[in-house]
Order: C-alpha cells, then structure tokens, then sequence
C-alpha cells in the first residue's frame, strides 16, 4: 500500500495546492502568510529537515556552554565558586534535561519549545553571573549573551516565532537585572545595553530571512513536487508499480468498451486483490508492503501482451487486467495463471491466517458489451466475483461460470476445513520480500 504524499494529505475541495502555491510564490511578500492546510505542510518540512539540526547545535551549545566554566579558573575563589554553581548547578542541568527531551520529541513544535527552555536558561544563568558579579562583565559574561543571541537566531534553526520571544525574554532578564543591581553610570553601563540592542535587531533581521528563505525553498520544492506528480498523472504511470494508473485505465477502458460495443468482441476483466495486505502492512510496515506491490505489478505487467489489453493498479492492493477479444474460458485460464505465478514468487507475509505467502484472490468477468450494458455495470459484475473469491477461502479465481455452477461453494467448504496458521513474528521473518 502506498504512502500518502503531502499533496494528497493536504487536497480537500476548498482547497487547491497547486494554485495557492503559485499565488505565494508570484507574489512573496515581507513573511508570507500560508493557508493552514500549507503552513501545517511547511511545519513538517521544517521539522523533518531540521530537527537533525537543532539537537546538534543544542548538544554543542551545551558543551560549549560547560567548558566556559574554565574561564572563571583565575577568578577570587568565592566569586569562582558562586559562578560554577550557577553554571553546574542551577543552569547545566536544565538544558541537559532539555536536550534529552529534544532527542525524545518529534513534534515541531515541542522541539522548538524545548529549545527555547534550553537557551532562556542558559541567557538567565549568564544574566544572574553578571547581576551578582558585575566585574565578571569584562571577564566575558556580557560577551556571552551576545553569543547567546546569536546562537538563537541564527545557529539554532529555531523559527522566529520562538526565537524572538526567547531572545527578548534573556535580553529583558539583562536589563531588569542590569538597573536593580546597581545604579545607571552613564556611558560605561549604557554600552553593553546599547550593543545588546544592536545584537537584537541584527538577529531579529537575520532569524527573519532564514525562515523567510525556508518559506521559499519549501515553496520551490512544493512546486517541483506537484508538476512532477502532475506529469506522472499525465503519463498515465503509476509511480509504485510501473503499471497505468487509475486516470489511464478511465480512459483506455472506456474506449475499449466503446470499441468492443462496435466490433461485438468479447471483453475480459481480471480484478485481482492482494489477500492480507493489510495485515502485511501492520506486522511488517508499510514499506515492506509497498514492495510487495512493485513485485506484483512486475509480475502482472507480463499479462497485458496485445495493443489492446491493458494492466493497470485499480487501487490500494487491487490490479485490473483489461483482456480484448478474449473469451471466459481463456480468461479464466490466464487468471489462473497469474495467481499461480505471484504464488510462486514466495513472498513473505507472516500476518496472513492462510499461509506464510503472498496470495491473491481474482474476480473474471466475460461480456460482449450492447447499447443496453454500461460499463460500469461490468466493473461491477467483476468485483461480486472478486468479493466471492475472497468470502470463499481467497488465493482462488472465481468466473461468472464458477458462479453460475455453484463452485464457489465448494470452494467455500474446502478453505472452511483448512488449517489455520500461526502469525510469524517479525524476528522470525529472514527472507521478507
């Protein structure tokens, strides 16, 4: 079974990705404002390309932020000693426990939050050092709110929207401590506040173009994605399993049909159902499931061998075969065929009640199609029979004669007295697809 691309994730009736994404990228403004389907999309962009990023440069500012401590090596011992236990006491601490919540989160937008716990609390430590010991300013303590801030903006990959508050809340922690600890002396103490100031509104401008360029690469790359799925479309592919995809088999089955209706030729339809797919998804993955799909349509594209038949993926783990001028009896001859072939390949599916293999069950379908037959009715007529073979034991072929005749009964009672297997688990499966 296939993932869900974004695209699909995001396609509702109000709302059209394609046009939207063009609309943003023909007129980008100062921080485009997405509509909630897209910016829930760029959330998971951004989550995916950076939460790598993020709990680097938190590991690295924690280590950056514990060897700092060796500065303070040279100071009077009691100011050495009240530092290194805001340092290693109150401060490291947090942000390790925020760093080791960063690597358990996956969510956007609990990272970003950790993140800011994290750096607040490195800029509250370095803030409360130069409160309490205004000589250590010189030392390097004021410095290192400057470098705190730039780590926020810049280095972290936080967005603005949480780098900005963070910032601003380390910035007025320092000016709230700067005027209670001792009074305002003119220009010595206005400089740090002044560089502090220029060092936020530099980051404030600098936070703002990275997110503003992450917009618009994810714009670009949005764009890139939904015309390459559009000339897929337009090919007619199916991307999974190679075979024509739903719109192409629209299209050549209602012409077929119209063709068969004029020349009164028999038209034969093979629809084949993978037994148990879903239970192969859940015990083994999806991914495993996708490439027991590909197998399968390798396998099924060998059985459109004229101009006029056509292979195509139906849905999920469904397949249609479309056979021209082919009767019931050699329909149901090649049918038989093919579920023996795919049987043959021996492709794991532990999960399956049936057996340890990948099956399918097939539905055959014969008409000559008249003014008074739709084609629908006959897809329809196809997937009873489909339905059939998988009420009556699955891994079998059931055709309009079987039916007619009451085989499908006997098939019934033949998979009602089979042995039931156990499900093998996962550890146990060596040779998975």
């Amino acid at each position: 079974m296939t993932t869900k691309t974004h695209s699909e994730e995001a396609s509702t009736p109000e709302f059209n990705e394609k046009q939207e994404v063009a609309r943003l990228l023909a007129k980008f403004t100062f921080l485009p404002r997405f509509s909630s389907q897209l910016e829930r999309l760029f959330l998971l962009s951004y989550a995916h390309h950076h939460r790598a990023r993020m709990r680097i440069t938190l590991a690295f500012g924690l280590l950056l932020y514990l060897l700092a401590g060796i500065l303070d090596l040279h100071l009077d011992p009691a100011v050495r000693n009240s530092l290194w236990l805001i340092r290693y006491v109150l401060t490291a601490p947090l942000i390790a426990v925020a760093l080791g919540a960063a690597f358990w989160m996956k969510r956007d937008a609990a990272l970003q939050v950790v993140y800011a716990v994290a750096v607040v609390a490195a800029g509250a430590g370095t803030g409360l050092a130069v409160f309490l010991y205004p000589q250590t300013a010189a030392h390097g303590y004021t410095l290192s709110l400057f470098i705190i801030l730039f780590y926020i903006y810049v280095i972290s990959g936080m967005r603005i929207g949480y780098g900005l508050p963070s910032a601003l809340l380390v910035t007025g922690w320092y000016l709230v401590g700067a005027f209670l600890s001792e009074p305002f002396s003119g220009a010595a103490d206005s400089m740090p506040i002044a560089q502090l100031m220029v060092v936020n509104l530099v980051g404030i401008y600098a936070g703002y173009r990275l997110e503003r360029e992450a917009r618009r690469s994810f714009l670009h790359g949005r764009m890139v994605r939904l015309l390459n799925d559009e000339m897929v479309e337009l090919a007619g592919v199916d991307e999974l399993t190679g075979l024509a995809n739903r719109r192409r088999m629209d299209e050549f089955y209602a012409n077929t049909w119209a063709r068969a209706q004029r020349d009164k030729a028999e038209l034969t339809l093979l629809l084949v159902d993978v037994d148990y797919l879903r239970l192969l998804n859940e015990h083994l993955g999806r991914h495993i499931g996708d490439i027991c799909l590909r197998k399968l349509g390798t396998v099924i594209q060998h059985y459109r061998k004229r101009a006029g038949d056509l292979a195509a993926r139906y849905e999920g783990g469904k397949f249609l075969v479309v056979l021209y001028a082919c009767g019931e009896r050699h329909g149901r001859t090649i049918a038989e065929r093919l579920r023996q072939d795919i049987e043959s390949l021996n492709l794991m599916n532990p999960a399956s009640p049936a057996g340890w293999t990948v099956t399918v069950s097939i539905g055959v379908h014969t008409v000559v199609p008249t003014r008074n037959q739709s084609s629908a009715s006959a897809m329809l007529s196809v997937e009873t029979l489909l339905y059939m073979a998988k009420k009556h034991g699955r891994n079998c072929v059931v055709s309009d004669k079987d039916a007619a005749t009451g085989k499908a009964a006997a098939i019934e009672e033949a998979a009602s007295q089979s042995d039931k297997t156990q499900v093998l688990p996962r550890s146990e499966v060596a040779r998975a697809l």
